[in-house]
């Protein structure tokens, strides 16, 4: 709390009375941007993200079948008996 507004009160009045901290802060932000959000990153990123989904979507449709026979059986074995077994409203 008040530490902290201390520390904020300190950094607005240098930079206010010396403007080439803001500038010194400024430029390192802008250099950062510019070294990490470029349209090639961004587009590498994106060409990786749609491998990654395909290779997710192929390997999803190969294993659905799968997937499906295995909660039949789930429900078949385990489900469908306890659910007899539960009382009804009627008695």
């Amino acid at each position: 709390g008040e530490e902290a507004t201390k520390i904020m009160v300190d950094f607005f009045t240098r930079t206010r009375d010396d403007p080439s901290v803001w500038d010194a802060i400024s430029e390192g932000s802008l250099q950062r941007v510019r070294s990490r959000y470029t349209w090639e990153i961004y587009a590498s990123r994106m060409l990786t993200l749609t491998q990654v989904y395909s290779f997710w979507h192929m390997v999803s449709n190969l294993e659905r079948q799968e997937t499906k026979e295995y909660l039949d059986m789930l429900y078949k074995l385990l489900l469908r008996p306890m659910m007899y077994k539960v009382p009804s409203q009627q008695e």
